[in-house]
């Protein structure tokens, strides 16, 4: 069956049919707009005829055109007005499936009255053509309303039109009507290829763009991706006036680990020391190695009490990696301080400083340095 209605690989298909969706209330919007051209310019001509729009011979006519239109236009009224379309999954089926249906609907009417007065059924074989494009991802439904379409037209012709004259367009009916889904089934095979290789660029992209900004040790952010978060949230937090707060971390003594237990242990100690950063942050805050074994937090809407806490709940953290690496002491050294309306730069001197001075003070301890009235306050 994949070889008549092809599908996307589990992997894609729930967003092939959000995507399928969108398109589709595109396309019924687009016919809409090319319905009301149409069938408002066939009915203009027919107020020309005055009075004779109303007799037996052109009142059909008359009507289609005016249904036409009006259900052309109410599609351009509605659609236009819905906002996230790709969230109303199953009002979006709908209004894709009755919009399809009007246009087969119309083909048929319309072509038995063409056929009636010896035009032939042009209009089904065109309709026809349109419907390949407003069921993306529905060729089963496709199938549907294109065979009632014909049996309709079929039936329609037997019953109205001259017997001697309705072989043709049988044949040219069935013919409009295998060609509509060979064309659908085509067109489809050619979206899915092109959806699939986009979703694989699309992944890929996203792949690179988080290894570029990712430490291939820690899995943290690197030192640019940590720095331009620091300016973008320093600008945020600048502009409406929020607490942004900046802990910089660095391990105690980890020279002496890396020369007393192999650059490998010294490494599982930086990664198991990210782990316990990392648990004492929210999803909205930030932490980046800045090289070597320092780190660097920014702890979003948060104030320097709040910040002293967190920082204090990341040195006990690290501290309890003593049970598990019991022949190396691990301990890290904490500065903080608070953006007080200074440039990056300037920020990131007053934490190097705090920091400075947690290790001054004996390492594995918290410091920080908050400026009021021009003077530095350090505890």
């Amino acid at each position: 069956m994949s070889r008549f209605f092809p599908k996307p690989k589990p992997a894609y298909l729930a967003d092939y049919l959000v995507h399928s969706n969108s398109n589709n209330i595109k396309y019924v919007i687009y016919f809409s707009y090319l319905a009301c051209v149409v069938f408002g310019i066939q009915l203009l001509n027919h107020f020309r005829l005055g009075d004779e729009m109303l007799n037996a011979a052109n009142l059909p006519y008359t009507l289609l055109y005016s249904f036409s239109l009006i259900v052309a236009t109410a599609n351009i009224l509605v659609l236009g007005k819905l906002k996230s379309l790709s969230k109303l999954s199953s009002f979006v089926s709908f209004i894709e499936a009755l919009f399809s249906t009007f246009l087969a609907s119309v083909a048929v009417f319309w072509s038995i009255l063409s056929v009636n007065d010896g035009h032939g059924i042009t209009p089904f074989a065109i309709l026809m053509m349109l419907l390949c494009f407003p069921l993306q991802g529905q060729l089963n439904l496709l199938l549907g309303i294109i065979s009632t379409a014909f049996v309709c037209l079929m039936f329609g012709l037997i019953r109205y039109a001259d017997i001697d004259n309705i072989w043709p367009g049988i044949v040219t009916g069935f013919t409009s009507a295998v060609a509509c889904f060979v064309v659908a089934n085509l067109i489809e095979r050619i979206r899915l290829e092109n959806f699939e290789m986009i979703s694989k660029l699309s992944s890929i992209n996203k792949q690179l763009h988080r290894l570029s900004q990712e430490d291939h040790l820690t899995k943290l952010l690197n030192r640019r991706a940590i720095d331009n978060a620091l300016k973008r949230e320093l600008t945020r937090s600048e502009r409406f006036d929020h607490p942004l707060s900046l802990l910089m971390i660095d391990v105690d003594n980890f020279k002496q680990i890396n020369d007393g237990f192999g650059h490998v242990f010294g490494d599982q100690v930086l990664v198991d020391i990210s782990q316990c950063i990392k648990k004492h942050i929210r999803d909205v805050d930030y932490v980046g190695r800045m090289g070597g074994d320092e780190f660097l937090v920014i702890l979003i809407e948060t104030n320097q009490d709040n910040a002293l806490q967190i920082a204090d709940r990341m040195r006990n953290e690290v501290m309890n990696l003593n049970n598990q690496h019991k022949d190396c002491h691990v301990s890290i050294s904490v500065g903080l301080t608070v953006a007080q309306g200074e440039s990056v730069v300037a920020l990131l001197e007053k934490a190097d400083k705090a920091l400075y001075l947690a290790k001054k003070a004996g390492k594995n301890k918290v410091r920080n340095i908050f400026i009021h009235s021009d003077k530095p306050s350090i505890s």
